[in-house]
């Protein structure tokens, strides 16, 4: 790829008492889902990023666990957190919610044994998002943005399945499923060049050092 392009950092929210549980979170949007004091203590580290690197925007989920994460890691700056519902989490219908333990135990069929994610086709019992819809809404979002900020660099802040379907993508990869989710408030990176079409995936799901230069 040539120097033209945008990059793209991907930050998981951090810990929420959902993700303590082992609870499947999708869209839930309520007080399970809010960070733990240890996901807020880990979100201020990314307060460092800022010395050492320059970030031109972020973006964040609508969902709470997203937006409080941004607002942590962005209150040393003056950069507006902008917010788009394209970056939410997939929804898992019914299951939003549910312990992950149960839920395997009883649908077995619709998990996948190596990455321990949900499976596609686990729609037609739990009625969440189609993949794909889901999958298309982010791209949309990469290629919109890119356009809209050529050469930038672009922070979002937002959810493993988004996060692990961007790499995803980017490999012209069918199914997400082939990744583990990354962890709580790590980072990831990729480039984009829509005009060329042509993406790049420099990193995926490493832990955030202070000093690290993006």
């Amino acid at each position: 790829m040539d120097g033209n392009n945008d990059n793209f950092f991907l930050i998981r929210h951090g810990e929420t008492y959902a993700n303590r549980l082992n609870y499947i979170q999708g869209t839930l949007n309520d007080k399970l889902t809010s960070l733990t004091k240890r996901g807020m203590q880990e979100a201020a580290n990314y307060q460092k990023l800022f010395d050492n690197n320059q970030i031109d925007y972020v973006y964040t989920s609508p969902l709470r666990r997203a937006v409080k994460t941004g607002q942590i890691i962005c209150a040393t700056t003056n950069i507006k957190l902008q917010i788009d519902e394209r970056l939410a989490e997939i929804s898992y219908g019914k299951w939003n919610g549910a312990d992950i333990s149960k839920l395997k135990q009883q649908y077995s069929m619709y998990f996948d044994v190596e990455t321990n994610d949900v499976r596609p086709h686990s729609i037609l019992i739990n009625q969440g998002e189609n993949f794909e819809h889901a999958r298309a809404r982010i791209w949309s979002f990469l290629l919109d943005t890119s356009y809209k900020y050529p050469q930038q660099n672009i922070l979002i802040i937002t959810h493993g399945w988004i996060i692990k379907n961007i790499i995803s993508l980017c490999l012209e990869n069918i199914d997400g499923t082939s990744f583990k989710n990354p962890n709580n408030l790590s980072i990831s990176k990729i480039q984009l060049n829509p005009a060329l079409n042509q993406q790049r995936i420099c990193y995926y799901n490493r832990p955030f050092i202070g000093t690290m230069i993006l």
